[in-house]
């Protein structure tokens, strides 16, 4: 069964950790999950896409690869991390990601 790792706006991250993931032998795929409409009219749209393991037996190695890069992609602060684990009820804003 396939579980969800991650969701973000930014495309190119997704991406990036779906390459990261199948480099390291981890069955990964993406999908674009939600678009978030905007309250000012004439803002643009956010695209969210989510990151998925495809098999429960690599879904820990994958957390923690994922954890492991994203510590090393923060530059002074990894505190954020721990906060990225919680699911909200709703998709995130523009410029956040979820760990899920």
């Amino acid at each position: 069964m396939a579980h969800r790792l991650y969701i973000a706006s930014d495309q190119l991250m997704v991406f990036h950790l779906h390459n990261v993931l199948e480099n390291a032998g981890i069955s990964a795929l993406t999908q674009k999950a939600a678009v978030d409409v905007p309250q000012e009219e004439g803002a643009p749209l956010a695209w969210y896409s989510e990151l998925w393991v495809l098999h429960d037996g690599q879904l820990a190695a994958a957390r923690r690869l994922l954890e492991q890069f994203l510590a090393s992609e923060t530059p002074d602060d990894s505190s954020d991390l721990t906060s990225l684990s919680k699911r909200p009820p709703c998709p995130p804003s523009a410029f956040s990601a979820e760990i899920a």
